[in-house]
């Protein structure tokens, strides 16, 4: 490359081009080595001191690094520490079901089935870091007990020995990760953030510009989903690195509400102009345009959103000024208005716009002036939330995490009454294994797909294994030379697993290489068990495949039906339940499912994810508006007309979302009619000198959209989804709307 001729004829472009690929290697290449160099390192330092301790699995150190060894120190520790909690958890069960069943299998069995399948439908159900805890308590009583079936007097022992090898690899993999070219997961989080607010004003302003069609406007929707999701997983591990992310968790929470709550007032928005524009009506989108046009000049730096929460400083003070010139704008509009002369369904249509810019622009000035004040320096002390922040929380549909349970009770029963009744030693294994990846396997879209690519791994582990054993460890002496002996296999499925495409197979390389190798002071080398433990391996993680193909195959993460059907459950909860914060809940758990949505996509959406998208959307409009009308409630009295007549369209709603039959929906759209028709006469009594004025039109709005959003044909269509997975919330009218 040096001899290259520059093409501009300019001394020291080859250099310049040989520093540019060496910058692009260290940013990629070098990280992946780094990360590696690291992980080994790590896991040979467990291993040493897995031998200088005697402890009778030094294996088990050496792979609970290989199973922690994530990119940085923050979620490196996040997942030790949740594996140290679930196997402290795991041995505490372990020890009290062979303390009640000692000598008794059948009756043992089927408590560990139990145990296993209640933690294995909770890793499934909360999808989330602290899943993974509640994996390793239902696999490390696996561990502990069935081994101790003959032997009930050595079950503390085992519990010991496998906490004590646990830490030490956990406390490994945390020493080596700080210690060698450390990567933060609060600098990761920094980036997410800017993501975040970069793709929500991009799309603001070329939605607002009229540059995205609907298919790309749902993609973003499902892109927003996710980056919420990503920012919330990312904050929960910064937690565990020092520094001030603990401090500035709850300004982290405030900017992920503020933006989901600022985006759904958008759609909101951008629905409502699109219903209006496909009925024919050309005036309100005429005279909203202008608006929308100052509004997404404020959204933008020049052509770019601000690129740092410090320049965010110049947005903020943009949207500002916009907000003092907000009421004339409206003015004029509403003049222009007049001069058209439009009708009364276009009057509705106009008022509930303008309400929802305002809203929108008072909520975006928020979100900006979160984005603001998050960090710069370390140093900077955060200023205080005036009202507590609630952290965005995730939560899969119920009937899937009972299906989980279920494959893991079932695989369990069947493995291990195959195990005693075969008196196979090896088959406890495969017990343990397949009971790891009926819950492993459940977290993800495709259960299938992880299996098949640790099968994979495994697979090619094997012979590679036998060839370390046979060929090479039974001619080494000493630690180094054993060390060096496995180097090369590791490091290779190590880099593996920084592929997206190939992290399973390296996983699972590494897992069976080290679980067949069985690294221990007094090496054995017996080609019998060595076979016997492979089958075993292979068998169980084919016996989690079957389960998945045979055991309720449909309930799975990303599922559109239990998705559809969670969805309509949170909008009736906002209709009758009575928690507080009930619109972060709703928001939260609405732009959860849209994750979940995402999760079980692969590619572009298709018709039939883009339906059930749009439905959640409908919802989320659907549920804002009821929850706008339900505290607008609050401000009358309880005889006050307003407020029985806003009651009576909250139970309409209720009784709809409850059981959402064509039937019910007339009765709901006559309701919400007739309610209106009460506000319009009590706005006509006070005229506009009254405070009550501008509740009555807020109201208005909220009904109006109400209305819009019954009538529209993706909800009616999606309201045959719903099921009757809605028995688990209450049946009784609420309080608030009586």
């Amino acid at each position: 490359m040096s001899g290259t001729p520059s093409p501009d004829g300019k001394p020291g472009h080859d250099r310049l081009t040989l520093h540019a690929v060496a910058q692009d290697w260290i940013v990629n290449e070098g990280e992946r080595w780094i990360f590696v160099v690291k992980t080994l390192v790590a896991a040979f330092l467990a291993l040493w001191i897995s031998f200088l301790m005697g402890l009778d699995s030094p294996r088990s150190a050496m792979i609970t690094v290989f199973i922690i060894a994530l990119p940085s120190s923050g979620m490196a520790l996040e997942k030790g520490i949740y594996r140290l909690i679930g196997t402290l958890i795991g041995c505490a069960a372990a020890l009290a079901i062979v303390g009640l069943f000692p000598q008794q299998p059948l009756l043992l069995f089927l408590a560990l089935a139990m145990w296993v399948g209640l933690c294995t439908g909770g890793s499934t159900l909360m999808r989330n870091a602290r899943s993974y805890g509640f994996v390793l308590a239902g696999y490390t009583a696996c561990m502990i007990a069935l081994p101790a079936i003959d032997a009930p007097m050595e079950v503390f022992n085992l519990a010991i020995a496998r906490v004590t090898e646990i830490s030490l690899g956990i406390l490994c993999a945390a020493l080596i990760n700080d210690a060698i070219f450390p990567k933060h997961q609060s600098e990761q989080l920094v980036k997410i953030v800017h993501a975040l607010y970069r793709n929500f004003s991009q799309l603001c302003h070329d939605a607002m510009q009229g540059r995205l069609d609907d298919e790309q406007l749902d993609q973003l929707h499902l892109q927003f989903a996710s980056e919420v999701a990503a920012l919330e997983s990312n904050r929960a591990a910064a937690l565990f690195e020092a520094g001030d992310t603990r401090t500035r968790s709850q300004q982290i929470h405030a900017f992920s509400a503020a933006a989901m709550v600022a985006l759904t007032t958008f759609h909101t928005l951008h629905q409502l102009m699109q219903r209006v524009r496909q009925r024919g009506d050309r005036l309100v989108p005429q005279l909203i345009t202008p608006v929308f046009h100052t509004f997404s000049h404020a959204l933008l730096i020049g052509d770019l959103p601000a690129r740092s929460a410090l320049e965010a400083a110049t947005t903020r003070e943009r949207l500002q000024d916009l907000g003092r010139r907000l009421p004339a704008l409206v003015t004029e509009v509403r003049r222009d208005f007049q001069r058209h002369q439009g009708s009364g369904l276009q009057q509705l249509d106009l008022d509930t716009a303008l309400e929802l810019i305002q809203r929108f622009q008072d909520e975006f000035t928020h979100l900006v002036t979160i984005y603001n004040e998050l960090p710069g320096h370390s140093t900077a002390r955060p200023r205080k939330m005036s009202a507590a922040t609630l952290s965005y929380s995730s939560k899969t549909p119920p009937m899937i995490a009972v299906a989980a349970g279920l494959r893991a009770s079932a695989a369990l029963l069947i493995l291990a009454l195959a195990w005693y009744g075969l008196n196979w030693p090896s088959a406890a294994d495969a017990v343990v294994l397949t009971v790891m990846f009926c819950a492993l396997a459940s977290l993800s879209s495709e259960p299938g797909h992880t299996i098949r690519r640790m099968t994979q791994g495994f697979g090619l582990a094997i012979p590679w294994a036998f060839v370390c054993a046979f060929h090479i460890l039974n001619h080494v002496e000493g630690y180094l030379m054993l060390t060096l002996s496995m180097v090369p296999f590791f490091a290779v499925s190590v880099y593996a697993t920084t592929w997206r495409g190939a992290t399973g197979i390296g996983t699972g390389f590494s897992w069976m290489f080290a679980q067949i190798i069985s690294p221990e002071n007094l090496m054995g080398f017996n080609v019998v068990n060595f076979f016997n433990d492979s089958i075993a391996q292979i068998v169980g993680l084919l016996l989690a495949l079957l389960m998945f193909a045979l055991i309720l195959p449909e309930h799975r993460q990303g599922s559109r039906r239990h998705i559809a059907e969670a969805m309509w459950r949170e909008t009736l909860r906002i209709c009758v339940s009575e928690r507080p914060h009930l619109r972060h809940h709703f928001e939260s758990r609405m732009r959860d499912l849209l994750n979940q949505l995402n999760m079980g996509m692969r590619g572009l959406p298709d018709t039939a994810t883009r339906a059930t998208l749009n439905q959640a959307i409908t919802l989320l409009e659907l549920g804002h508006a009821i929850l706008g009308l339900r505290t607008l409630n609050h401000q009358w009295d309880a005889a006050h007309v307003a407020r029985q007549a806003q009651s009576s369209a909250i139970v309409a709603l209720a009784a709809y979302f409850r059981q959402p039959l064509p039937q019910r929906h007339a009765d709901t759209v006559r309701a919400i009619a007739a309610t209106a028709d009460v506000l319009r006469a009590l706005q006509v009594d006070t005229g506009n000198s009254l405070p009550q004025a501008a509740a009555l039109r807020r109201a208005l709005t909220d009904l109006h959209l109400i209305n819009t959003s019954l009538l529209d044909p993706v909800l009616q269509a999606g309201a045959g989804q719903a099921g009757a997975g809605r028995a688990g919330v209450s049946e009784g009218a609420p309080s608030h709307a009586t």
